[in-house]
């Protein structure tokens, strides 16, 4: 293992977080040089110092191995977190060593979740850190890299399925430089595009900026306690919902919609899966709020119902309304959402709609076979085949992601956590969704955690970032061999 090829690709990712710290500190600046300054110009200083240390002195410019690789992707989100944390810690208020932490993850992993009982006692510099963390994390550590370092061959492929986790190969692939670059275009029109557009609807143009960054990184960090339930506005809402929805998608797919103006987008079935996901959703929580009498009237129950599940299967977190307070039969579509979420190459956490899809088509598979145990029965996704070398790793996901969840929520239990928070809490962290239901609900907030309810959690939003992989690599002993 090369230590010194290893740490000038952390070096890079330190430098990645040292830049926005010092955008922060100049939004501080011209908000009057308000409290978030020196502890942001201080933080930048530390953080730069210790990104450019190996980019300088070492010297090692070879390509990593894949061992080393997977190394990169876990050290880079954790150092990561640890430096970005060091503004909240040194502003003080609310964020203790702990809470400064979850608050750094959070961010990172576009999970959205918040110990801040008042969001809005925040000075703007650091309101814009927070949302900064989302933009950071929504882009991808790993791409930054990507983008300032030589060609990496195989090894570009190893980093980009574990970090965007491959999309299907009809989709898009990245194999070259310039597909990394197509990630950075994609994520910057979309980030502009969202920001002129609630500006446009009513937003400052600081709240528009901010907002637009978690909307495109899925993250949900808002500037205000009620998130966007505070504008009241049909139009604002209708934008978050669109661009939502669109940022859940494959970055590679929405670059053939934008730049090659090709619909190929919507000949995708898993594409297509995931748009149904959201129609039938929305129209059963509709009927069932009307039904309920949660809702008097449908157009109510549906402005309410669209924008919740645009919310939650992006795993965006933006909150209109309390959802914990919705009838069960609601809560358990959207905890469904919560596992299923966008799809693979997006922002997205959870399970992804694209294992989702091979999964019930595995299913559909199976049971073909039974009713017609002579007849040879292929899944397709696009036109390709789907085999068994695809189905496997997708079933032993989806089986892992429920026992590491069933793990996270037992020891919560231990924290004295009741459970519908431990499981809603572990399940929207691994999804990387944020808002979860009864005390931790979008109207609400994880400051009343127990401190190792908070590290738990913290540990989960990490692992669903990196789906996994980081646990997958421990067991099978991958780094103890060459």
């Amino acid at each position: 293992m090369n230590i010194n090829v290893i740490s000038r690709y952390l070096g890079i990712a330190l430098l990645a977080n040292s830049i926005f710290m010092f955008l922060s500190a100049g939004v501080s600046a011209i908000n009057g040089f308000d409290s978030a300054f020196v502890p942001l110009v201080i933080s930048g200083i530390i953080t730069f110092a210790a990104g450019i240390f190996p980019m300088i002195f070492v010297r090692d410019n070879h390509a990593p191995s894949i061992k080393e690789g997977f190394i990169i992707i876990i050290l880079a989100w954790f150092l990561s977190c640890i430096f970005a944390m060091l503004p909240y810690l040194m502003w003080g208020g609310e964020y203790t060593l702990v809470n400064a932490f979850f608050e750094s993850v959070s961010g990172l992993t576009t999970t959205g979740a918040t110990i801040l009982t008042d969001v809005e006692a925040l000075p703007k510099g650091l309101l814009f850190w927070r949302s900064s963390t989302h933009f950071i994390g929504g882009l991808g550590i790993v791409v930054f890299i990507l983008l300032v370092l030589p060609e990496m061959s195989s090894v570009r492929f190893k980093l980009s399925k574990m970090e965007a986790s491959e999309v299907s190969r009809e989709d898009f692939k990245f194999r070259s430089k310039d597909k990394v670059y197509v990630i950075l275009s994609v994520y910057m029109i979309l980030v502009i595009a969202n920001t002129l557009a609630l500006w446009i609807a009513g937003m400052s143009f600081f709240d528009a900026v901010n907002h637009a960054f978690s909307t495109v990184a899925t993250g949900g960090f808002s500037t205000k306690n009620a998130s966007i339930a505070a504008y009241d506005s049909l139009a604002i809402e209708l934008i978050c919902e669109f661009f939502m929805i669109i940022s859940a998608i494959h970055f590679g797919m929405l670059y053939m919609l934008i730049f090659n103006r090709s619909l190929r987008i919507f000949r995708s079935p898993v594409v297509r899966y995931y748009l149904m996901t959201i129609f039938v959703a929305t129209v059963a929580i509709s009927l069932n709020l009307v039904a309920s009498g949660t809702y008097s009237s449908f157009p109510e129950a549906l402005r309410q119902a669209f924008f919740n599940v645009a919310s939650v299967i992006s795993t965006t977190g933006f909150a209109t309304v309390d959802t914990s307070v919705w009838p069960a039969f609601s809560i358990m579509i959207l905890i469904f959402l919560l596992f299923q979420c966008g799809c693979s190459g997006s922002t997205t956490g959870g399970i992804k709609s694209d294992r989702m899809w091979i999964f019930f088509c595995g299913v559909k598979k199976q049971l073909k076979q039974l009713l017609y145990p002579n007849a040879v029965v292929t899944v397709k996704v696009g036109g390709s085949v789907v085999n068994s070398s695809v189905l496997f790793p997708v079933v032993l996901f989806i089986a892992l992601y429920l026992f590491i969840a069933f793990v996270s929520t037992l020891l919560l239990t231990l924290c004295n956590m009741d459970l519908t928070e431990a499981f809603s809490g572990t399940v929207t962290m691994m999804s990387n969704a944020g808002p979860g239901f009864g005390s931790i609900s979008s109207v609400s907030n994880y400051n009343h955690i127990p401190t190792m309810g908070k590290v738990v959690f913290s540990i989960d939003m990490l692992l669903g970032r990196v789906e996994l992989y980081p646990l997958l690599l421990l067991v099978s002993g991958i780094f103890s061999r060459k």
